[in-house]
């Protein structure tokens, strides 16, 4: 084999050695375990899809979600909607960082004490 042909399958073999595992690290950023909060709902804002978290410690945390895929459920076990929650519910909540945001992927919530 020609020295050139070699160092030409070698950049190949390298290459395909690097998507693969750029492919893995995808995969595995993909698949982050989902962080706990809990904490009041400070601001829903249900046509830009986020919220504002304020924890009992005071800090504000600003996480976005998906209508159709972040599931919401009432602490009284059954489903509900992001529009059912309102602001002063107590909520414990799951979500992942991905592209710079935080995106709720569940959310339990109990509504605040003579509201909503």
């Amino acid at each position: 084999m020609k020295k050139s042909t070699f160092v030409v399958v070698l950049a190949v073999f390298f290459s395909f050695a690097s998507l693969d595992s750029l492919r893995a690290q995808e995969k595995k950023e993909e698949k982050k375990k989902a962080e706990k909060v809990t904490g009041d709902v400070g601001l829903l804002d249900l046509e830009k899809s986020y919220m504002i978290l304020v924890t009992k410690e005071g800090k504000l945390t600003t996480l976005d979600f998906d209508k159709k895929t972040t599931k919401v459920t009432v602490l009284k076990s059954e489903s509900a909607k992001m529009a059912d929650i309102g602001l002063g519910s107590s909520v414990a909540l799951e979500y992942t960082e991905k592209d710079g945001k935080k995106l709720l992927s569940k959310i339990e919530f109990k509504a605040a004490k003579g509201g909503d």
